[in-house]
């Protein structure tokens, strides 16, 4: 049996909390290194992605801030792009940039200086936690394509602290391809979660954050004793797999990790913190 194949509950639980109704509408934006010239070059590298006619409602009546719509896989992405770094009142880039565990020093410093950017949306398609996969697969399609754009820095997902890097993105999107997305294991976590250090009862923590925006409990390792990136790991593949609808984590379930370790589940407000590893 493999490492992550024994993720199996052990003991009764009471009745679910979990899913909820995930957020209907998804919503990140794309960082740019400079103010660019027109949109054209972004329409382009869609319709050669998605075909000629995935391109519409070309919007210029705004001198400033052109937009259009994209349509991948049946849904609609509304796309526009703003020549003006992002407002600090909207989100601090800079912030989010200085405590993200997973860019190096050069990709913190082009998130600092980013120059313009594009907010990039889709309305109602998340109402159920199927629905959201879709949408977010299918919008990580749409940010890989505008990514390809010279300049483009990477992409900040609205409602969490996460950001990643263009290289990292396109990596991920190489893995989708590889993938595919009827897997029922696997999701490009890492596009849509955040997994960031934090303190509770003065203990550390190793948590989650974007798993809300599916409906679903955010997770963690509180005073975690396993290396850090065992720690991610699990992280990753848990979050994948309440995503997929595979596994869903409960209070006070016994969760082993290897055929020696075991941790409990102990659900704290939105989270479930396992305890133990």
């Amino acid at each position: 049996m493999g490492l992550f194949n024994r993720f199996k509950k052990k003991t009764p639980e009471p009745a679910p909390e979990w899913p909820k109704p995930p957020k209907e509408d998804t919503m990140a934006i794309l960082l740019m290194d400079r103010v660019l010239d027109g949109i054209d070059p972004a329409i382009a590298l869609l319709q050669r992605a998605f075909g000629d006619s995935a391109v519409s409602d070309i919007d210029h009546s705004h001198p400033l801030v052109p937009a259009f719509t994209v349509k991948v896989d049946g849904l609609e992405f509304w796309c526009s792009y703003l020549p003006m770094p992002v407002p600090q009142e909207e989100q601090d880039i800079a912030a989010k940039a200085q405590y993200n565990l997973f860019l190096s020093p050069e990709e913190q410093e082009a998130f600092f200086h980013h120059k313009s950017f594009w907010v990039l949306a889709q309305k109602g398609g998340g109402k159920t936690l199927e629905g959201k996969r879709r949408v977010c697969w299918s919008f990580s399609l749409v940010c890989a394509a505008l990514l390809e754009l010279e300049g483009a820095v990477g992409v900040a997902v609205t409602n969490t602290a996460l950001l990643v890097s263009r290289e990292n993105y396109l990596s991920y999107r190489a893995r989708m391809e590889e993938i595919g997305r009827d897997d029922p294991d696997w999701f490009p976590v890492p596009l849509w979660i955040w997994f960031y250090r934090g303190m509770k009862e003065d203990k550390p923590t190793i948590q989650t954050q974007g798993l809300a925006e599916f409906g679903l409990p955010e997770l963690g390792f509180f005073a975690p004793e396993l290396p850090p990136q065992d720690t991610l790991n699990y992280l990753f593949t848990m979050s994948s797999w309440q995503i997929t609808g595979k596994q869903l984590y409960r209070n006070m379930a016994l969760i082993p990790l290897t055929e020696e370790l075991e941790v409990v589940s102990k659900q704290d407000g939105g989270t479930i913190f396992f305890i133990g590893g």
